[in-house]
């Protein structure tokens, strides 16, 4: 299965990416390089990887206030991991060491 993955327009200072993915919020630091507490984009675990930080939510407005659903939450270890999104845990996690991973030759 395929999502839809879109980046949020401005700057990403220092790594620090937010975007949408389907009817998901998500945010993400990025690093150039890999880090030995990334997210391995191919088993998941902590390890090396280049994402060091993501978060994958929903708000849902209520009356007085946004309650935020988290699905996801990596930071430097799995906090939250709903096993019914891994797919697509999956499939941003390796989208974005993918186009992280690209470097610019002269």
């Amino acid at each position: 299965m395929s999502w839809s993955i879109k980046l949020s327009p401005g700057k990403n200072r220092y790594g620090y990416i937010k975007g949408e993915i389907d009817h998901f919020q998500w945010y993400a630091l990025v690093h150039k390089d890999n880090v030995d507490y990334g997210i391995d984009p191919i088993s998941l675990n902590e390890g090396t990887g280049r994402i060091s930080r993501l978060c994958i939510y929903k708000d849902i407005p209520m009356s007085s206030y946004t309650k935020r659903l988290i699905y996801a939450n990596y930071k430097r270890k799995w906090d939250v991991f709903n096993s019914s999104y891994e797919d697509m845990i999956r499939y941003l996690v390796e989208y974005l060491d993918r186009i992280y991973s690209i470097r610019l030759v002269k």
